[in-house]
């Protein structure tokens, strides 16, 4: 549904109520780690329905490898770098 409509209204709408399903998870993420900007959170959403780059990209309306820099980034706000650590794995436990 998100991909067919891609209104920012729509994705607004969505990020309210997957912090309401997901409070346990918005919680925890924002007391470990409250430098995460709005972008880093919805990637963070993103990640723990882990959606793919590509279906990310879609939503966002951004490329595939703007997507890729971003979970880079992400990871070193995690501090996930030099770990074998799957990022997607560490936010699905996130809250949990």
């Amino acid at each position: 549904d998100l991909q067919s409509n891609l209104q920012p209204d729509l994705l607004q709408e969505f990020e309210f109520r997957f912090q309401q399903v997901h409070e346990e998870f918005y919680k925890a993420l924002n007391e470990r780690y409250p430098n995460l900007s709005p972008n880093d959170r919805r990637l963070c959403v993103f990640l723990k329905l882990n959606m793919t780059t590509k279906e990310i990209s879609a939503i966002t309306h951004q490329n595939a490898k703007s997507i890729d820099v971003a979970r880079s980034r992400l990871r070193k706000k995690l501090n996930l770098t030099g770990t074998d650590q799957n990022l997607s794995i560490f936010l699905a436990q996130l809250g949990s």
